[in-house]
C-alpha cells in the first residue's frame, strides 16, 4: 500500500514538470516564429505606412477660424422700477421688458432660417460646392442624372461647418468655422456675427416701434393715475431700448476678439495619421504570420489525417 502511494506522489511530481516546459517552449517558438517572419512583418508595416502617408497627403486641408463673443448685456434701467406694477401692466396687456436670451441667439445663430438667408445674401451655394462649380462660365458641373445643389443642401453643409461652444462660468461664446479656405473661414465667422446682430436689432427696433405706438394709445385713453405711470415708465423703456438697438451695433453678441485667417491646419493631422498607419501596419503584420502559421498547421494536420486513414 505505502509502495502504491510512493509510486503515484514520483509520478504526480514528474508530470507537472513538461507543463512548464511546454509554456516555455511555445513562447519561445512564438519569439522565433516572429523573427524567422520579420520580413513579412516589415513589408506589411512599410504598406500599411504607405498608405496613411499617402491618405495624410491626399486629404484636404481644413483649417478653423475661431471668434470670441460674449452676450450683449441690455441695459434695464427702469426695468426694476416697473416691478411693482407688473400687475397692472398685465391686466391692460402689457409685458415688461426683459434681457435678452443668450440660448435664443444661439439657436437663431444655427437656424435654417438664418443660415439661409446668410447663404442667399453671399451667394454661398458655388462656394460650398465649390467641386460642381466652374468659375469661367459661371454654371454647374452635373452629370445628366445630377441636380443643382439645393438651398437645403447649402444649409446642411454650412451647418456642418459651424461649431458654437458657450463657457456656463464665463458666459463667453466660441464660434468656429472648419472649411478649406483660411480666408473664407475667417469672414465667415465675423460675417455671421455681423449678420445675425444686424438682424436682431432691426428686430428689436421694429418690435418697439409696434411697443410705443400701442403705449401712447393707451396713454392716450387711460384716466387712471396709477396706471399712466406704468404706461409712462414703459414708454420711457422702450424709447430707451429702440435708442440703444440704433446706436449699438453689437447689439446681440459683442465680439471679444474677432476671427483672422488662421495659418495653421486643424485637419488633417499628418503625422498622428502615419504613427497610427505605422502601428496597425505592425499589428497587422503579427496577425497575418500566426494566421498563416495557423493555416499551414490545418493544412499538416489534414494531411496526416488523410495519409492514416490510408494506411
Amino acid at each position: 500500500m505505502n509502495d502504491d502511494k510512493k509510486s503515484e506522489t514520483k509520478y504526480v511530481m514528474v508530470d507537472s514538470g513538461p507543463s512548464v516546459e511546454d509554456d516555455e517552449i511555445d513562447l519561445l517558438e512564438l519569439i522565433r516564429t516572429l523573427l524567422q517572419a520579420w520580413k513579412t512583418i516589415v513589408g506589411i508595416t512599410l504598406i500599411c505606412t504607405g498608405l496613411a502617408v499617402a491618405y495624410a497627403l491626399l486629404s484636404p486641408e481644413v483649417f478653423k477660424a475661431e471668434t470670441l463673443l460674449a452676450s450683449a448685456q441690455e441695459e434695464k434701467s427702469g426695468t426694476s422700477s416697473l416691478s411693482q406694477f407688473g400687475g397692472l401692466a398685465a391686466m391692460a396687456g402689457i409685458s415688461i421688458p426683459s434681457g435678452s436670451n443668450t440660448e435664443q441667439v444661439i439657436a437663431t445663430l444655427e437656424s435654417r432660417k438664418f443660415l439661409s438667408l446668410f447663404i442667399n445674401n453671399n451667394k454661398l451655394l458655388p462656394v460650398l460646392f465649390e467641386d460642381l462649380w466652374d468659375v469661367e462660365k459661371k454654371a454647374w458641373i452635373l452629370e445628366p442624372s445630377q441636380d443643382e445643389p439645393s438651398p437645403n443642401d447649402g444649409y446642411s453643409a454650412l451647418v456642418d461647418a459651424i461649431t458654437i461652444d458657450e463657457d456656463k462660468k464665463s458666459g463667453l461664446i466660441t464660434l468656429s468655422i472648419l472649411w478649406r479656405d483660411p480666408v473664407i473661414a475667417a469672414q465667415w465667422a465675423n460675417d455671421l456675427v455681423k449678420q445675425l446682430n444686424e438682424q436682431l436689432r432691426e428686430q428689436a427696433i421694429q418690435n418697439s416701434k409696434k411697443r410705443i405706438g400701442y403705449l401712447e394709445q393707451e396713454l392716450a385713453k387711460t384716466t387712471l393715475k396709477d396706471m399712466r405711470e406704468v404706461l409712462y415708465n414703459l414708454l420711457e423703456s422702450e424709447k430707451q431700448k429702440a435708442m440703444l438697438a440704433n446706436v449699438n451695433e453689437d447689439f446681440a453678441l459683442e465680439v471679444i476678439d474677432p476671427a483672422v485667417a488662421p495659418e495653421v491646419r486643424e485637419k488633417p493631422k499628418r503625422k498622428l495619421i502615419v504613427a497610427l498607419g505605422g502601428v496597425c501596419g505592425g499589428f497587422l503584420g503579427i496577425f497575418a504570420v500566426f494566421f498563416l502559421q495557423f493555416l499551414e498547421k490545418l493544412k499538416s494536420s489534414s494531411k496526416e489525417k488523410t495519409n492514416t486513414s490510408h494506411a
